[in-house]
């Protein structure tokens, strides 16, 4: 009685203190988005660099650290500073990712939440993207285009590398489920071709200009599920006027896209998984498992990528006191997110599976001899089971991790201006009309900059 009482204490801790732990994470991480949602730069930086201290970003969890504190010195301005983070990043998605594929089987085995975090196809690509715009900023031409080279290449560099590691989930598995990728067929990234096309535009090249305008056509015309909205005017009429000068806003508004939880329960049959009782509403299929038992029943749970929000609804702009124009949709990076993570969505649903079948029946093979061995029947025997269950579930907790502290759209506007120093204010607006941030610019423009003004709200 002794000892099945302090196995159901363990197992009943090591539970609550997984979630204790995850609800700690959470709502630390929460109050660094609202502070960014201010504009509280500073206090947000401290408060990041707080969590290192405490041990909220793990060694495993440094990527997102690292992302976190590129993007809030790219909010604040301090273009050096944010790219020192994001190079930082980048080398280490590159080397988490790699060592990934090298320890695929594991992952059979091991929860996603206690693996390296490697970080999300978009989270790669708006790495650079960003990088890019820092380097703009700091005129440093020749470093941005390469920033934004890097996003094309790693669209087609990331497909290789998915495929690779679902060919390693098949050589590990042995339950004989096929592991297979499926391409987003996500090509041509907007927001960084038209970033190349601002460059070219202030270096005279317009033959270079019209090729990325064609790519972003392209993105339009074949990915119509991220660019889904309507075509921003200044790009329908591009503005490629020799001499001519123009002012470009951005605006970077919104909560980042994020994962959530999807559980449900999974009953065996005779060689296959049914799967029902699903917290989303979503249809899935009953997987093939050779070798399958019927009569099990297990709770499961898997992440699922959703868009972020935001209150912003219209952003107007005025020079020198005078309305210019409302800023447009030019990319929708929650969007992005979603579609990129469904390509391995269906991969991890199936991992999940695997592990979750494999540790339930060991599970419950265990329950068996543990209660033969204690004698426990009645409602021992069902504490015993019990506390075994909450042991299983506290090591397949889904792997809600993601970089939370990005923006969720990029809205864009282009102005013609004159020469020389012109003020600058930007007013946001909700969907009843009410102000909810103004920001105001004091701006040189001249021939040999990229005019580019930016701001970023959370709201």
């Amino acid at each position: 009685m002794k000892t099945a009482r302090n196995f159901l204490l363990i197992f009943v801790g090591l539970w609550l203190l997984a979630c204790a732990s995850s609800m700690r994470q959470a709502q630390y991480f929460d109050t660094v988005v609202a502070d960014l949602s201010r504009e509280e730069y500073q206090l947000a930086l401290k408060k990041i660099e707080q969590a290192k201290k405490l041990n909220l970003y793990r060694q495993k969890d440094r990527l997102l650290y690292y992302l976190d504190m590129g993007i809030t010195y790219f909010y604040q301005g301090d273009y050096q500073r944010s790219n020192q983070y994001f190079e930082k990043a980048e080398l280490a998605m590159e080397e988490l990712f790699t060592k990934s594929i090298s320890q695929a089987g594991m992952s059979f085995f091991l929860n996603d939440l206690t693996m390296d975090y490697y970080g999300e196809v978009h989270e790669n690509i708006y790495v650079n993207v960003f990088k890019a715009i820092n380097y703009i900023k700091l005129d440093r031409f020749d470093d941005a285009f390469v920033e934004i080279r890097r996003v094309d290449i790693k669209l087609r560099e990331l497909e290789d590398k998915y495929r690779e590691m679902v060919e390693k989930y098949n050589q590990a598995d042995t339950t004989a489920i096929n592991f297979t990728y499926q391409s987003p067929r996500f090509y041509n990234d907007v927001l960084a071709h038209y970033l190349s096309y601002l460059i070219y535009r202030t270096e005279g090249s317009f033959d270079d200009c019209r090729i990325e305008l064609e790519k972003i056509d392209e993105a339009f015309r074949l990915q119509s599920d991220v660019y889904y909205f309507e075509k921003p005017s200044f790009l329908k009429q591009p503005s490629m006027e020799r001499g001519a000068l123009y002012l470009s806003v951005m605006g970077f508004v919104g909560q980042a896209p994020r994962k959530i939880a999807v559980g449900g329960l999974i009953t065996t049959y005779d060689n296959y998984l049914g799967i029902s009782d699903l917290s989303v509403p979503i249809a899935l299929p009953r997987i093939p498992f050779p070798g399958m038992k019927a009569g099990y029943h297990f709770k499961f749970a898997f992440p699922m990528m959703v868009s972020g929000k935001t209150k912003i609804k219209r952003v107007d702009v005025a020079i020198n006191g005078q309305y210019v124009g409302t800023l447009e949709l030019l990319e929708d990076l929650g969007k992005v997110a979603v579609k990129t993570f469904q390509s391995k969505q269906k991969i991890i649903y199936l991992k999940t599976l695997v592990r979750t079948v494999t540790k339930g029946i060991l599970a419950a093979k265990g329950k068996k001899k543990l209660r033969k061995e204690l004698k426990a029947d009645g409602f021992l025997g069902a504490l015993l089971d019990a506390s075994v269950d909450l042991a299983v579930d506290a090591t397949e907790q889904p792997d809600l991790r993601v970089w939370k502290t990005m923006p969720d759209k990029c809205l864009a506007g282009e102005f013609q201006v004159t020469p020389g120093n012109h003020s600058v204010d930007v007013t946001c607006y909700d969907g009843g009309g009410q102000v909810l941030l103004r920001k105001h610019f004091q701006t040189e423009i001249t021939t040999k900059n990229v005019n580019l003004i930016h701001f970023a709200t959370l709201q």
